[in-house]
């Protein structure tokens, strides 16, 4: 990984206006303003660019003198930064889909994370866009957005493959900003002369935070500010693979945050619980090359569902009816210089922890905040809100709330919420997610949230002990929460996962049980249970419990993975097939399981259909060596020597090791070419590095061999 560099350091600075003085007189000129010209054009393409949990104040182009932000800083120089930008609610999932959609979460019904998926009926901008004849693609980063989720709506190609090497998706699923750009330049690589519409989503300043060299060394005292660093530094990447396609001039480039990050200002160290402005103000930049002015600051208040109209009208689009956000181009040119008003809630207190959910509203320069103790905050005098203001407010809070009241009342919604019902494939794609939940069945309590920091402080040292390693200490803080909540799967999950990762998985199978006995039936609990039994090697256990769960939900996709496993290690190829093919309906993106069933058509005879599937997964994954050497072998046993070599050679241009010459070496052999052969052992040989006794002897006897056969 480089050193931080600007693709857009040398673009031309915004000439500075000057007041002119009149000769002989004590007084400027009135200067009237040049007006700001926008240029509409419906031919342009459009990146959006997320940058998950970033607050706007860790940007230098937002006054962050510690950051080293040089191209998030150039876009924003470049083109229009927003400086009072607003997300509706501090959680990805919720956030991206009112990114996606021009509207609220009270409006398009997605409220928390891994409970909701968006509706279909919901325009979102891909489906606007690729319905104008844009090709559409996303490359996302994390589990939060998966494409069972529904944002995938819309996209041609919906690029949400992290975790490759697993079975299944875990719950913190992830993929560094570096993995996204590779996806997302191999698409742009193979991509024609059609317009698009790409979003490409990083996550990476999400805990926990663990930034790569250099900037894990060089931000020591701050991994926050080390993962931004760093994904500014992919941003630069990504700018200069638009610039090095001559795309630059012809694309409209949008990058937003999705929520903030708290670190302990007010309780909480995350987000999710509270909306204060660490958690809500996101950084907003829109550059567009000869269309939006450059070096432009609105201070103007804004909010991401402005984002859909605003691309829509730079288009010359209209924006559907039913979009709640409107067009920013009049704020640009200094048309309009009234703040919006903000919606902003939470439900993730009463859906995570069975507490009150809160609702706000931000209008002028108060920030009302609806709780079972309520806060009003003057946030031009007190940004940072340490002073509630409303035992002083008069009739303030009565206007405020009746206002956020009756905002809430024309969505049709509440403010309590509960997921939406879901379709019955719906429900057997969500049923064994379970996000990170503490709350009890039927937990309905009206706690505030600010009257359980001590709590909320337990749960984020379990999960800073959990990312840390500190295992022992997880463990003992996952104790006291399930003492504190006996009824909640999530307590005993999470402290078993805790014992497994101590390698006691004894105690983390005893602990689930005990789950099971207090929750009978709970799917997630089963799934864990079988899971942790395959991990065990217990395989006959793992067998019942998984085959036991796929009677209440037969597309259920960590019991269909992990049985065709079981199956196909076992022998039993045929049956483990439906299984993978069972799994790859309800999950067809899974990389480990098109690799496991195309290694089950090799071992099975069916090379014609395997080397299908891996040609395709070459084209999805083409930096993935793994997928060459089996293509590779596929090739060789069906005797089409020279597409073997040129599979093995495609490992060695991509990322050279023993292994590859190896494979070559027996490959050029089968095929006559002994002299090749002799030249890939000896490679081979040169630095076999962790091969076997075994397979650096075969080696040597094969290179004395051949040479003899050559002389």
């Amino acid at each position: 990984m480089g050193r931080p560099r600007s693709v857009l350091r040398f673009w031309p600075y915004a000439a500075a206006a000057a007041a002119v003085l009149i000769a002989g007189g004590f007084y400027f000129a009135v200067v009237k303003p040049k007006p700001v010209i926008i240029n509409r054009d419906g031919g342009l393409n459009v990146l959006l660019l997320t940058l998950d949990t970033t607050r706007a104040d860790r940007i230098g182009s937002y006054g962050h003198a510690k950051a080293r932000t040089p191209n998030l800083d150039a876009i924003a120089r470049n083109g229009v930064r927003f400086a009072n930008a607003y997300a509706p609610v501090p959680l990805t999932l919720p956030s991206h889909a009112s990114i996606l959609t021009g509207l609220t979460p009270l409006a398009h019904g997605v409220r928390n994370n891994g409970r909701y998926v968006l509706s279909y009926d919901k325009p979102t901008l891909a489906k606007i866009l690729r319905d104008k004849g844009a090709a559409t693609a996303a490359f996302v980063s994390s589990f939060s957005v998966d494409s069972r989720f529904g944002l995938d709506q819309g996209f041609d190609v919906y690029d949400d493959n992290f975790q490759e090497g697993s079975p299944f998706k875990a719950l913190n699923a992830e993929r560094k900003a570096e993995q996204v750009f590779l996806a997302f330049s191999n698409w742009l690589d193979r991509f024609g002369e059609e317009r698009f519409f790409a979003w490409v989503h990083f996550f990476d300043p999400h805990l926990p935070y663990s930034p790569p060299s250099p900037y894990r060394e060089d931000f020591a005292a701050d991994l926050y500010d080390g993962e931004i660093a760093y994904m500014d530094f992919i941003v630069g990447e990504v700018m200069r693979k638009i610039r090095d396609r001559n795309l630059l001039a012809k694309t409209v480039i949008v990058v937003a945050g999705d929520h903030g990050e708290a670190f302990g200002e007010k309780g909480e160290s995350g987000h999710g619980v509270f909306l204060y402005e660490m958690a809500v103000r996101v950084p907003l930049l829109m550059y567009a090359e000869g269309r939006l002015p450059n070096n432009r600051v609105v201070n103007t208040r804004v909010r991401l569902i402005d984002i859909v109209p605003t691309v829509l009208d730079l288009l010359g689009m209209e924006a559907p009816a039913g979009v709640q956000g409107r067009s920013l181009l009049p704020f640009i040119q200094n048309k309009v210089r009234k703040d919006q008003d903000v919606y902003l809630e939470t439900v993730y207190p009463r859906e995570n922890f069975g507490w009150a959910p809160l609702t706000g509203l931000i209008s002028g320069k108060w920030k009302f905040v609806l709780a079972p103790k309520p806060e009003l905050y003057d946030l031009a005098d007190d940004p940072a809100e340490e002073k509630n203001r409303v035992p002083e407010s008069g009739g303030t809070v009565t206007e405020l709330k009746g206002r956020l009241a009756a905002l809430v009342q024309s969505a049709g919604a509440t403010a309590e919420a509960a997921p939406r019902e879901f379709s019955a494939d719906e429900k057997a794609r969500l049923r064994s997610l379970g996000y990170i939940d503490y709350s009890e069945p039927g937990a309905k309590g009206e706690a505030d949230p600010k009257d359980k920091i001590e709590e909320i402080g337990m749960v984020q040292d379990a999960e800073k002990a959990d990312f840390e390693g500190r295992f022992d200490v997880a463990a003992s803080l996952h104790e006291k929460m399930l003492a504190l909540r006996p009824r909640a799967a999530s307590s005993y999950i999470n402290l078993a996962l805790a014992q497994a990762r101590r390698k006691n998985f004894e105690a983390a199978v005893a602990t689930l049980k005990r789950g099971l006995d207090a929750l009978p039936g709970d799917e997630l609990l089963i799934s864990r249970l079988g899971y942790t039994y395959l991990v065990m090697n217990r395989l006959s256990d793992a067998m019942a419990v998984m085959s036991e769960l796929l009677k209440t939900n037969p597309r259920s996709i960590e019991a269909l993975s992990a049985v065709a496993v079981i199956l196909d290690g076992s022998g039993k190829k045929a049956e483990a097939r439906d299984y993978f093919e069972s799994a790859l309906s309800v999950e067809p993106e899974n990389k480990f399981l098109r690799m496991a069933y195309a290694g089950n058509l090799v071992s099975s005879g069916f090379l014609a259909e395997a080397i299908a599937l891996y040609e395709k997964l070459v084209l999805d994954f083409p930096q993935d060596t793994a997928i060459y050497r089996a293509l590779g072998i596929a090739y060789g046993i069906g005797g089409n020597f020279d597409e073997a070599i040129k599979n093995f050679k495609q490992i060695t241009y991509i990322a050279p090791n023993p292994d590859a010459y190896y494979n070559l070496a027996l490959t050029y052999r089968q095929k006559g070419e002994y002299t090749e052969a002799v030249a890939n052992f000896e490679r081979f040989l040169d630095d076999p590095k962790d091969a076997s006794e075994a397979k650096i002897q075969n080696a040597r006897s094969e290179l004395q061999r051949l040479k003899s056969l050559i002389k």
